[in-house]
């Protein structure tokens, strides 16, 4: 029988929040796999807090190939990686999309290269954070790197939403990912969403993540639920819509909004905790 920690959770539980006092929110999105759909989750919670009235900056983390200007259809000049150069200003790397969200674009993206070590690495990501105070949340698409995602947990001290799919490979892959966060930060806040799924394939699947995160980790990690196939969200971007003009109707968007809530309250209302819903203790085992 699995500790009680492993217990299934979804949708009902109270909100967290693991900002400092005073500072602003930090969301990494993350996934052991690359794949499953960090950017658009990543995407999605940006425009959903900027909805609600946030001030948002969406930080694109990847090092080689990064997307998240295009699924915004901004052609900025500088990205973070810019910033391993001293002579590029933070302030300059910045994108506005709308009134309240602004992007910071990733990959080799006008001047940016990709950081050559750990060290340009972190360089990048220390300079980065004096913009951290004009926004109320940061939100990294942070990909499936290790380095990367290792250095923005380290430096940024995130709450961690991890993306994942259904096939095991996803899922052993994001638990040697929860393995190797909770090595360097013991208190991480982590939970986890299972993408282009519906609830009980979500269910079933994250089962053996919080399984194993509690038999072998002796932790525990909040299942989110399911964000939905969303055929036609696809379509539009693959269309040449930006992902903004794609929302209307959208029902990975609209989950997303009760995702963000959970894991990033907005600042403008009090956390109102509800009764936690559980599902039956599980039987598997490990060995």
């Amino acid at each position: 029988m699995l500790p009680n920690a492993a217990t299934l959770r979804l949708h009902n539980g109270a909100p967290r929040s693991s900002a400092k006092r005073g500072g602003p929110e930090l969301l990494l999105v993350a996934s052991g796999k690359g794949g499953v759909g960090t950017s658009i989750v990543a995407a999605l919670s940006a425009l959903s807090a900027a909805e609600r009235g946030d001030r948002v900056l969406l930080v694109d983390a990847s090092e080689i190939a990064g997307s998240m200007h295009l699924l915004f259809g901004a052609r900025p000049a500088h990205g973070v990686w810019s910033l391993v150069d001293a002579r590029i200003h933070a302030e300059d790397v910045a994108t506005q999309i709308g009134n309240s969200l602004f992007l910071i674009a990733g990959g080799a993206v006008g001047s940016a290269a990709v950081p050559a070590n750990d060290a340009e690495r972190r360089a990048a990501l220390t300079r980065l954070a004096h913009l951290y105070a004009g926004y109320d949340l940061i939100v990294f698409d942070g990909g499936a790197r290790l380095d990367t995602l290792s250095a923005i947990g380290e430096l940024a001290d995130p709450t961690v939403l991890l993306v994942t799919s259904a096939d095991r490979l996803a899922l052993a892959a994001n638990y040697a990912l929860v393995k190797s966060l909770h090595a360097r930060r013991p208190d991480a806040n982590i939970s986890v969403v299972c993408n282009r799924h519906g609830e009980a394939v979500a269910a079933e699947a994250c089962e053996y993540l919080v399984g194993a995160c509690a038999h072998f980790l002796g932790r525990s990690i909040e299942v989110l639920g399911a964000v939905p196939d969303d055929p036609c969200l696809q379509a539009a971007v693959g269309a040449g819509m930006t992902v903004r003009d794609a929302l209307d109707g959208s029902p990975a968007a609209d989950t997303m909004r009760g995702v963000l809530s959970r894991v990033v309250p907005s600042r403008s209302t009090a956390p109102r905790p509800t009764a936690m819903q559980s599902s039956p203790p599980s039987s598997r085992r490990w060995s």
